[in-house]
């Protein structure tokens, strides 16, 4: 959580740094001499067309779009599993502000060993192209059509994944050459956006550089220029030239947008694609006289300025009261600069400082349960070993007599249960053998004292009448008696 914290605010306060750096190199440009389209020592890296694992793709996503198969992991960016009919989709959103740069990027391309067995149609590719391809791709289209790959075709995107009909420039990188003979290669391709090309006719090219970067992690590099294009590919630490292009007739314009596209290939029973991902993408900018790529979180106002302190008059002074202003013009700006994001600054110190205050606790706390498996398991019979190295040993002992005397306690269990069990057996078997005439001898009982119990009770009943009439005729005799005394005595 604090490195996503930390990460975050320092993605807000570096916005600027390419302008803070820019805004110094004006300050050591050369008071004479003729200008330069780029300086020699001049390079910035482009954070917002940039990414390096361990990947955060809730701050990806704000500057890449992606589509189709395509996903950011932790570990890389997956342009699309090893499936066939896939298309990789994955885009900046941002315009490159320049037209002399370095792009590099890492990939694996993952699949059967025997290039025979893999299908002859799949590609991936990077580009370099004046349309917003992110802005133009409607993915709701793809989605409607009754497949993905005639959503594409109904789109324009049958190119490597992407737009047939384009202007700039592209590396495609296939798995079988024009002739469709197994092998991976490397085309170099461009478009003025006067024709559609198609894979399969137009790519890969005739020209084409066979390399094996199958199953290998690989590096690849474009360096583009106005008027050139080269790129070299990195296979096991063997670098080679895949083209070297002129392009003095027809210059590479600056605004364009980086993506890169891919296609799994069709389905066929026989063979299988590869699965592609990216590892690293780093754009370098060598043009000092171009921001390079829209800076976040800056106003209009800021943007017309930085442009006018790196324009071409802003370079170069007539004397040293020009140069005295120009410093000051970004002095100035770099105060301000400064006061702005002190905050975030002090946000992201305090960050820093809890963060190291728990990677320290983390390191006491390692150091600590280092040593005392150090203590616990070091050797008993060394001579260098203290006595209380002997305590993991003690604790096996006990821990194998104890594991021993549950074993014999166990067993002994064991023996009782299955006697119990046996005896159970044993028990019901008489009870089911000797059951029916137990119940017949309760039955016939059952009879003899029910015709006991009826005929005591009507002996009962017959003795109670009498009791009765006894007491009646008692009592009438002893009422007669008394009433003769009465009269006898009044007489």
């Amino acid at each position: 959580m604090h490195l996503l914290q930390v990460g975050k605010a320092a993605n807000m306060a570096g916005n600027k740094y390419g302008l803070v750096g820019l805004l110094c190199l004006q300050a050591l440009v050369p008071l004479e001499g003729s200008p330069t389209h780029g300086h020699a020592a001049y390079k910035a890296s482009l954070q917002h067309h940039s990414f390096a694992v361990p990947l955060e793709y809730s701050m990806l996503l704000s500057d890449w779009v992606l589509s189709g198969a395509s996903i950011f992991e932790r570990e890389r960016l997956l342009l699309h599993p090893a499936v066939s009919e896939r298309q990789g989709f994955a885009w900046n959103k941002q315009p490159l502000q320049t037209n002399n740069f370095e792009a590099s990027f890492s990939f694996r391309a993952s699949g059967a060993g025997d290039p025979s067995k893999v299908v002859d149609d799949q590609s991936f590719a990077f580009w370099f192209v004046r349309q917003n391809i992110s802005g133009d791709f409607n993915e709701s289209a793809a989605i409607r059509a009754s497949s993905w790959s005639e959503g594409l075709k109904e789109l324009g995107y049958t190119l490597t994944g992407s737009k047939a009909l384009f202007e700039g420039i592209g590396a495609v990188f296939s798995t079988a050459n024009l002739a469709k003979k197994p092998g991976s290669v490397v085309s170099f391709i461009s478009n003025d956006n006067h024709q559609s090309l198609g894979y399969g006719i137009d790519v890969p090219t005739s020209n084409a550089k066979a390399i094996d970067f199958r199953n290998k992690d690989v590096e690849f590099k474009i360096r583009v220029q106005p008027v050139s294009v080269q790129g070299q590919i990195t296979v096991d630490g063997k670098t080679e030239e895949c083209f070297n292009v002129d392009r003095k007739n027809f210059p590479v314009k600056a605004g364009g947008y980086i993506g890169f596209t891919a296609w799994s290939g069709s389905a066929e029973p026989t063979k299988s694609p590869d699965g592609v991902s990216l590892t690293k993408v780093q754009v370098v900018n060598f043009d000092d006289q171009a921001v390079g790529e829209d800076i976040m979180g800056t106003s209009a106002k800021d943007k017309i300025a930085y442009e006018a302190l790196m324009s071409e008059d802003s370079r170069y002074f007539q004397d040293q009261q020009a140069q005295t202003e120009h410093i000051g013009r970004i002095t100035s700006m770099l105060s301000a600069h400064l006061n702005e994001t002190k905050p975030t600054y002090d946000v992201m110190a305090f960050q820093v400082s809890s963060l190291m205050d728990s990677l320290n606790k983390l390191d006491r706390d390692c150091r600590l349960l280092t040593k005392e498996m150090q203590v616990l398991a070091a050797d008993p019979k060394s001579a260098k070993t203290p006595k209380k190295a002997t305590n993991l040993q003690e604790m096996k002992v006990h821990v194998m007599g104890l594991r021993r005397l549950l074993d014999k306690e166990g067993a002994a269990h064991m023996h009782k249960l299955e006697a119990v069990q046996k005896n159970l057996k044993e028990v019901k078997q008489q009870a089911d053998k000797a059951g029916g005439s137990s119940i017949s001898k309760i039955v016939d009982q059952t009879s003899v004292l029910e015709k006991s119990v009826v005929s005591r009770s009507s002996q009962m009943s017959w003795m109670l009448v009498v009791l009765l009439v006894a007491t009646v005729t008692i009592g009438v005799l002893m009422w007669n008696r008394m009433r003769y005394y009465e009269k006898k005595h009044f007489i």
